[in-house]
């Protein structure tokens, strides 16, 4: 739902896709989302979506499976946009792998 303050009322974006992790472009002109309920019918890969308020087109932008194994939370994998409006993913790399620093201070 997005708040219009012109007209002070609610509108519907989208309906039972965007449920996951919504971001919104730098610009303010798209939102950016993935959705279990989109992920079900594509049936492919991890994706992320964008849906543009100028004409509500929901637009597959990227497969986040080429991300490597994505961290999942309640909600899905989580993703958003940094400043330049590039795709951030948080990986899952585990807690099986375990690293040592050898340090020689003087």
């Amino acid at each position: 739902m997005l708040y219009d303050f012109k007209l002070r009322r609610c509108q519907e974006l989208a309906r039972n896709v965007v449920d996951n992790y919504p971001s919104w472009s730098p610009d303010g002109k798209c939102v950016y989302f993935n959705s279990a309920d989109l992920v079900a019918a594509a049936d492919k890969g991890s994706p992320e979506y964008r849906i543009c308020l100028s004409d509500r087109k929901i637009e597959r932008v990227a497969d986040m499976a080429q991300a490597g194994q994505l961290a999942w939370g309640n909600a899905g994998f989580w993703a958003g946009l940094a400043p330049d409006g590039s795709i951030l993913a948080l990986r899952d790399l585990s807690i099986e792998e375990i690293y040592s620093l050898d340090v020689q201070l003087p």
